[in-house]
């Protein structure tokens, strides 16, 4: 991902950089040695942070046409902090638009944030296509005030309502990836109650009747990590460690579970469902009774995560 500042308004672009958090693989100016130097990730990746006067004022034509030169990096999505991010500060707004072609949208910094984490996974042209859909940067009407009272709202404005707002923050120590190794990937960071989680898994792994088949068992369709390293884990560290299966005939269910706090304290003990492709960001609570049905359908394509969302 490439992050361009085109408008010199410091106080607009501190506040971008601090919604957007310490995201791995980031690569900001710097003087020295290492100036260009890219950090060492589990998962390679790189957000590129530029923060020159040259680019001042710079439209995506003009980026586009600097990427289309020969052996230039071409990031999977651009991102311009213009005029119009320094003139919202309750979103922030970035213009982006994927790498040399696709059509301009507005993305507020913290959904560009989630976005990053998980671009490295099969299918996120879709994600980019649908946020395409949902926010374009210039669309049909007419100028002025109308033009402006027609925009859509950014991707990810729904964001800054919640509290907190999330924000990935590197973690105190090395975490090992996560690879979905079936349809569903459980991870536990909360390892307070060793009782609860028994229950949780069984519950997961054997709904009992009331839940289609009384005979279903789910045991080998959802992975359980139970790794005292992943305690305290947020869901965006999480969403960065979860790579793809290396076996192409094994398909998943595009999400990480996570068995957190509110899980173990919860009598339903409902588990946190964290979107890795799609409605990246909106995350949701599940009953442990439904969480081998959904990761099933998901995982064959039967279904879409919306299905399984509340309200």
């Amino acid at each position: 991902m490439l992050l361009i500042r085109t408008h010199y308004d410091g106080a607009a672009w501190r506040d971008v950089l601090s919604r957007m958090g310490e995201l791995p693989g980031l690569v900001a100016p710097r003087s020295g040695r290492d100036a260009h130097a890219v950090p060492r990730e589990p998962i390679p990746r790189r957000l590129i942070v530029v923060d020159d006067r040259a680019w001042q004022g710079a439209t995506p034509e003009e980026v586009r046409e600097a990427l289309d030169e020969d052996g230039t990096w071409i990031p999977d999505l651009v991102l311009l902090a213009d005029d119009r991010t320094a003139a919202d500060p309750r979103l922030r707004p970035l213009l982006a638009f994927r790498g040399t072609d696709g059509d301009a949208f507005r993305i507020t910094p913290r959904q560009a944030a989630l976005t990053y984490l998980v671009l490295h996974r099969p299918y996120q042209e879709r994600t980019l296509e649908r946020f395409e859909e949902e926010a374009p940067a210039e669309p049909d009407g007419e100028s002025g005030e109308e033009w402006e009272n027609g925009l859509p709202d950014p991707v990810g404005a729904c964001l800054e309502s919640l509290n907190p707002p999330p924000r990935y923050e590197p973690p105190t120590r090395a975490l090992p990836l996560l690879t979905q190794e079936t349809f569903g990937l459980l991870v536990r960071t909360d390892f307070t109650d060793d009782a609860a989680w028994t229950s949780l898994l069984d519950t997961v792994h054997r709904p009992g009747p009331g839940y289609d088949d009384p005979i279903e068992d789910f045991t080998d369709d959802v992975d359980a990590v139970d790794d005292p390293a992943f305690d305290g884990s947020s869901p965006e560290q999480l969403m960065a460690l979860v790579r793809d299966n290396q076996d192409p005939g094994q398909v998943t269910a595009d999400l990480v579970m996570i068995a957190d706090g509110t899980t173990m304290r919860d009598p339903d003990h409902r588990v946190l469902v964290v979107p890795l492709e799609g409605p990246i960001g909106h995350a949701f609570r599940i009953i442990p009774e439904r969480v081998g049905i959904m990761v099933c359908n998901l995982a064959i394509g039967n279904m879409d995560v919306e299905a399984f969302m509340d309200d």
